[in-house]
């Protein structure tokens, strides 16, 4: 009896304190996931920032027509040796951790600290003689800024993010920077922190593609283009490349009622001008394409900077409790086509009424009409847009009368271009009507989600 008794308190001992040991044991696994997932998130942060630097310290200008990727450019040694000093940086201020499970590194690097460091590899690698030690010096008069700062974001590994909400300590809570009220609601409802990160990366590189697109197609002269210069020669075509890689992010928007996400980059015309005047010093042979061509870009182009929009969307492995039909929308998204980010134009005309005695009233009235002929033909024109290789704006229009009637409204924000009214030699009135066709593609991905249409 003496010995079932002790037995049974052996029992109930180990019982207790396996009792006691567990949670505690349990609680120590936890903080050591929740200490690891911040290590790895602030560690992708901070490589995310040094990439960032990298690619803003490439753009800089060294003098009036070269750059640091010139420099760069041309040895492996020195390009090795500048991410291996941009790896020394320090941080500015200590990580940030989100709310999301994300994390944020400020890294900066002085430019004067950068000068140094370049002349200094210009004096050990540099086989050159295009760029010599002392133009390094003129950084500082080519470049307005005395410090460069870039944001880096990281996430940690999916597999060891069980619950981005928890991993972090109480009081290190941080609000997601451009994402507020509803949008931020909605993407931490929707959404993992690696998800988000990973979509403003893909908007990133699709807004980098359009930007490259959009810098081609800018016309040089009445006959030829960026384009047309640039497909002539390989090295003209990768110097565009990396300067493309430097634009600058100039903002992030996030959809309120959709994972999507928007990142807008930006080249200014005159950082492009003077870059593909260098270009055609150092590798263009033809003479289809004079400098002073290039010089008249400045004065031909209506906008000083080029902007285009990228659109991205987390892949579906990281969302969180999204019905089917909104995973359709954004694999739709994800694939939009070149024609989002465009405007669309068209030219309208029609004839002033001779026979009216009140001259004034009839070039109005042939303006109205050229108006309406231009409204037409843009409307035309924007129904014959595809929105997949077997389906166009008109196919996806017809198949709702919901549709039909958004079309309707979109067409209204038409608007006539400032100065394109003209009265021709011949008699007749000439109007230029323009559209954004960005609307239009939230507009088919609105519908599609609301009316669950399937687009093959």
């Amino acid at each position: 009896m003496c010995k079932a008794r002790k037995a049974w308190l052996l029992l109930l001992g180990v019982v207790l304190l396996a009792g006691w040991a567990l949670p505690a044991a349990a609680d120590a696994v936890s903080e050591q996931r929740k200490a690891q997932n911040k290590l790895l998130a602030a560690r992708a942060a901070r490589a995310d920032a040094i990439r960032k630097l990298a690619e803003r310290i490439r753009g800089l200008k060294i003098t009036s027509e070269t750059t640091v990727n010139d420099f760069v450019a041309t040895s492996d040694t020195i390009e090795t040796s500048l991410r291996a000093f941009l790896s020394g940086m320090k941080e500015i201020g200590r990580p940030k951790y989100m709310e999301d499970g994300t994390c944020e590194v400020v890294m900066e690097v002085k430019l004067q600290e950068l000068i140094v460091t370049l002349k200094q590899f210009h004096k050990e690698y540099y086989k050159g003689d295009k760029i010599r030690s002392q133009d390094f010096e003129k950084m500082t008069v080519t470049n307005k800024i005395k410090v460069i700062r870039e944001t880096g974001s990281g996430a940690p590994r999916p597999e060891l993010a069980e619950d981005p909400l928890v991993m972090v300590a109480e009081g290190e809570l941080m609000s997601i920077k451009n994402l507020a009220g509803q949008a931020k609601a909605y993407w931490m409802a929707h959404c993992t922190g690696q998800g988000r990160l990973m979509a403003v990366r893909a908007a990133r590189v699709d807004g980098l593609r359009r930007l490259g697109e959009r810098i081609q197609g800018v016309r040089i002269t009445s006959t030829t283009s960026v384009r047309d210069f640039v497909a002539e020669y390989d090295e003209i075509n990768t110097r565009l490349r990396a300067f493309i890689r430097g634009a600058r992010e100039r903002g992030i928007r996030y959809h309120a009622d959709e994972l999507i996400v928007e990142v807008e980059m930006e080249v200014t015309l005159r950082d492009l001008i003077v870059n593909l005047k260098t270009w055609h010093k150092e590798f263009y042979k033809g003479d289809k394409i004079r400098v002073q061509d290039i010089e008249k870009l400045s004065v031909r182009a209506r906008d000083k900077q080029i902007r285009e929009t990228g659109m991205g969307v987390p892949p579906e492995r990281y969302l969180k409790d999204v019905p089917p039909a909104q995973v359709a929308v954004l694999a739709r998204a994800a694939r939009a086509p070149a024609w989002v980010t465009r405007t669309e134009q068209a030219v309208g005309s029609a004839a002033v009424d001779t026979t009216n005695a009140n001259t004034a009233q009839a070039k109005l009235m042939a303006l109205r009409g050229a108006e309406l002929d231009g409204r037409r033909k843009l409307a035309e024109k924007i129904n014959g847009l595809t929105i997949t290789s077997n389906t166009s704006v008109r196919d996806f229009v017809a198949a709702n009368d919901q549709i039909d009637s958004g079309m309707l409204a979109f067409q209204q924000g038409a608007y006539v271009v400032e100065k394109s009214l003209k009265f021709l030699d011949d008699g007749t009135a000439q109007v230029t009507v323009e559209i954004d066709l960005k609307p239009l593609w939230n507009m088919v991905l609105y519908y599609q989600r609301k009316l669950s249409i399937t687009i093959r």
